[in-house]
């Protein structure tokens, strides 16, 4: 775009300054080609520069001065109508469309005015100007061919950077769609992931529960019973996961550290040793890392078969480690696995700009390690 405007420019003012040379009576003027010098140095500094970064009130005089410069001109013969054009147009681009219309406004008031004030000057000279200077064949040929050859110019290279800024705005319209559709996508991946780590691990235990029940209905009512009020309270749970999910986001007081040790304190098959310090965290590597502890022990106890699980964690110098061990069956880390689970960590991971390991041998249980930077 830059580029074409200064294209644009520069045939404008080669454009003027050929109808200045080409004026007949100028030719009488010691001084034609010094003027021409003149204002090609006056003109050259408002089309080279292009302030689009500048403030609203820089551009604003920027272009006041480059409009007020051509009407100057046009009061010492120097044809510059289209200089004029071309500046206006620049000024589509630089600042509001109601500040155009009233520069435009203005400087038709303004070059009216000293143009009626001229009249007088310009009939006199025109009375004094031989005729014969203009008024011959090859004089109106080549002036005719001249002004339409440059009229279509300028309107094909104002037709040629108006169709740029189409096709830029529809390749923006197009990457507003794809960022769009890619927000879209992006929020349901998070919708399932927090639905799948706040409820998963509550509704396995439920169902662990609620299994051990109806075995036990029959020969142990007691136990049964027992079951069944835990699995009251799992459902009472769940219910709250969901809550907390959707607050904790928006609470300021989060503590990991608490959190973890909770989290651990509820029934589990498993004994659960845990040793984290966590400070100093933001809000959002908490919320995030506690996620990936819930669903941690949602995949122990859905999968490993594990009595023992250890969580330790610390915050060091460059970030906060984080590891989950248990002493479960294991699985071989290099066969696919189905499922939310693993998927789910590591998108937690990526998005606060750290690294996850899993290391797992069948029989020898798996190790989770998580190294999250300080930055976030």
């Amino acid at each position: 775009m830059r580029r074409s405007l200064i294209v644009i420019e520069l045939f404008a003012l080669v454009f003027s300054v050929w109808m200045f040379l080409a004026t007949p009576h100028l030719k009488k003027s010691p001084l034609p080609i010094e003027q021409t010098f003149l204002f090609g140095i006056i003109f050259i500094p408002f089309i080279v520069l292009l302030p689009v970064n500048s403030s609203i009130w820089s551009r604003r005089i920027y272009i006041l001065l480059a409009i007020s410069t051509t009407i100057i001109a046009e009061g010492y013969d120097f044809y510059s109508f289209t200089l004029y054009c071309t500046f206006l147009l620049k000024g589509c681009f630089l600042l509001p469309r109601r500040d155009v219309i009233a520069i435009a406004s203005i400087f038709v008031i303004v070059s009216s005015s000293i143009y009626i004030a001229r009249v007088p000057e310009i009939i006199e000279g025109a009375v004094n100007i031989d005729l014969r200077l203009y008024l011959n064949p090859s004089r109106l040929i080549t002036g005719y061919i001249a002004s339409r050859f440059g009229n279509c110019i300028f309107v094909l290279l104002v037709g040629t950077i108006w169709r740029a800024e189409q096709k830029s705005r529809q390749k923006a319209d197009r990457l507003t769609h794809q960022v769009e559709t890619l927000a879209t996508d992006l929020e349901r991946n998070r919708i399932a992931r927090d639905i799948h780590d706040t409820l998963g691990h509550s509704l396995t235990s439920l169902d662990v529960q609620i299994e051990l029940a109806q075995r036990l209905q029959s020969t142990e009512p007691a136990r049964a019973q027992e079951s069944i009020d835990l699995a009251k309270k799992l459902s009472s749970q769940a219910l709250d996961n969901v809550r907390q999910a959707l607050g904790t986001m928006k609470r300021s007081n989060f503590d990991l550290t608490e959190a973890i040790v909770a989290l651990a304190e509820q029934n589990q098959p498993f004994q659960i040793h845990v040793d984290v310090e966590f400070s100093r965290l933001s809000l959002q590597s908490s919320y995030q890392l506690y996620c990936i502890v819930q669903e941690s022990l949602t995949n122990i106890q859905k999968h490993a078969q594990a009595d023992r699980v250890t969580i330790t964690g610390s915050v060091i110098g460059n970030g906060t480690i984080l590891e989950i061990c248990d002493n479960g069956k294991g699985f071989s880390v290099d066969r696919p696995h189905a499922g939310f689970g693993l998927r789910n960590m590591q998108e937690r991971v990526q998005c606060l700009g750290g690294s996850f390991n899993l290391d797992s041998e069948i029989d020898r249980g798996t190790r989770v390690k998580i190294f999250v930077p300080s930055n976030f």
